[in-house]
């Protein structure tokens, strides 16, 4: 394993694994825990994606935003990346007002923690890296008042 760190409060030792190597672990003697990505400070007019939430649900609340906000931003991490791009479609497509769509895509980093089930094991915890997406949907202002 490569370099470990002792927490003084606790005494125990965690090691931080390399991405290159993989971790088999037995589920008898570890448990796997994935820790929550940093979130971005959630505004009104934010919409987290994921894949238990109902879609129909999902997309009368964008329907909301953009009843009282200007944009709304679609935020999809992983697996549900290709549901939060359906649903910024759909909601352009069965909009009543001229919409335009802008996308980011980035990579997030994501830690995963081996907890042993048994006192004699070692913490460890992995890195790893996920896709993200967030789509910025937005209404189209009238730029042909001044052709009048």
């Amino acid at each position: 394993m490569s370099e470990g760190t002792n927490d003084s409060a606790t005494g125990v030792r965690q090691e931080q694994v390399p991405n290159s190597k993989k971790i088999r672990y037995d589920p008898e003697e570890y448990k796997l825990r994935k820790r929550l990505p940093a979130r971005l400070p959630s505004r009104s007019n934010d919409v987290y994606v994921n894949n238990k939430t109902d879609f129909k649900a999902q997309l009368a609340r964008c329907f909301n935003c953009l009843e009282t906000e200007s944009s709304v931003h679609i935020h999809g991490l992983g697996a549900a990346a290709p549901k939060a791009i359906n649903l910024a479609l759909q909601l352009q497509l069965k909009s009543n007002t001229p919409l335009e769509i802008s996308v980011n895509t980035s990579t997030v980093h994501l830690i995963d923690d081996f907890e042993p089930q048994y006192d004699s094991g070692d913490f460890y915890s992995k890195e790893r890296q996920n896709s993200a997406v967030i789509i910025k949907v937005y209404k189209l202002l009238n730029m042909d008042m001044n052709e009048k």
